[in-house]
């Protein structure tokens, strides 16, 4: 079985590379697939929350490394569609395949492999886009002890897909030159040797799909 994108590209989910990626099919699935599996109060999609989460890691002052991968954290989705955590928890297969689209969207825009640091930053700045877009666009909010801060202010208004994609790929392509240079090249190859975004990597998918009030309607 292959997956046939808006590129032209024919890619195999069983053996995906940084070469199948292209950023393209990127924006253009993620501005139509919608977020809360299309429980909010109008459309919002995937890509405009990725917007906001770079937004959000750059107000935090967090690296132009974090800032990148915040907004190509859901980008397996482009080629996988949206699973709402509850039921992601329960398709470990699911995850795998996921984690395998991500590493390869990582390594073809250079963000291979990151930190445990690194990728905990991008979790949190998930996590508090996500309450706040239960709370301003679901009629059930997301409830915690302790609500997420955000530094930003989220755009949550209803915006065209076309809008959303031509911001989604200007991003991309600001960053891809932010994050590209030959010193992060030799930061990549360095940290590759010891594995550190690779090593159970499923099992940090795991644990962030399980991780403070999943059972609360915790649902994109």
């Amino acid at each position: 079985m292959t997956i046939f994108t808006y590129s032209g590209k024919i890619i195999d989910p069983a053996n995906v590379r940084a070469e199948d990626i292209d950023e393209r099919d990127i924006t253009h699935a993620l501005s139509q697939v919608c977020r809360a599996t299309g429980h909010f109060k109008h459309f919002y999609s995937v890509a405009q929350h990725s917007i906001n989460c770079m937004r959000e890691a750059k107000a935090r002052g967090y690296s132009e490394r974090v800032c990148f991968a915040a907004l190509l954290h859901d980008a397996g989705e482009a080629y996988l569609s949206d699973v709402s955590r509850p039921i992601k928890e329960k398709l470990p297969e699911y995850v795998t395949i996921e984690n395998a689209f991500l590493k390869a969207v990582f390594e073809k825009f250079n963000l291979y492999p990151l930190s445990e640091e690194e990728w905990k930053k991008v979790a949190e700045v998930d996590d508090a886009c996500l309450w706040y877009e239960f709370k301003m666009l679901h009629t059930i909010p997301i409830e915690y002890d302790v609500p997420p801060r955000l530094y930003s202010k989220p755009d949550l208004k209803k915006r065209s897909m076309r809008s959303v994609k031509k911001q989604f790929i200007d991003q991309i392509k600001k960053y891809t030159k932010l994050c590209g240079g030959k010193d992060n090249a030799e930061r990549i190859k360095s940290e590759a040797q010891n594995n550190v975004f690779g090593a159970n990597t499923d099992e940090k998918y795991r644990r962030r799909a399980s991780d403070g009030n999943e059972g609360n309607n915790r649902a994109a």
